[in-house]
């Protein structure tokens, strides 16, 4: 897809800290998530790092109780979208490729929110690079 082809607002507001709110196939859960865009450089390299965000802090926090580093958890009002603390489990990064978001976007099937603040994200990038479960490949892009 060209870059000229992608919607108008993914060409001027896609970037690290963009958030997005959709329902993704890779999830076993049909309930629309938050998601966070890690990498650096979306549009030219045509692929997204999705964080994801969920608001089951306990789920999150026994998963990774033995690697503490690579749990983030997000409050309110740190992010106001976000009606109750949220975390974001940092050893879990989807790959999603610019078409697959851009043809979401063309049907209406996501929703925009406020970019996430540089120090939060900053956060969950550590949080990545701490992860053993996230390929060095996907770190560089960060």
């Amino acid at each position: 897809m060209p870059e000229d082809a992608l919607p108008l607002e993914l060409r001027l507001g896609l970037r690290a800290g963009s958030v997005f709110y959709f329902q993704a196939r890779e999830l076993t859960s049909a309930e629309p998530h938050y998601f966070i865009v890690v990498n650096r450089d979306p549009l030219g390299t045509r692929l997204l790092l999705l964080a994801i965000v969920t608001s089951q802090l306990d789920k999150v926090r026994l998963r990774n109780r033995t690697r503490p580093e690579t749990v983030v958890e997000i409050s309110p009002a740190e992010y106001a979208e976000f009606r109750v603390i949220s975390a974001v489990d940092c050893n879990v990064v989807i790959e999603k490729p610019l078409s697959e978001l851009a043809d979401l976007v063309n049907r209406r099937q996501v929703r925009y929110h406020r970019d996430l603040a540089p120090a939060t994200l900053d956060k969950i990038k550590a949080g990545i690079v701490a992860s053993s479960l996230v390929a060095d490949e996907l770190k560089g892009l960060l």
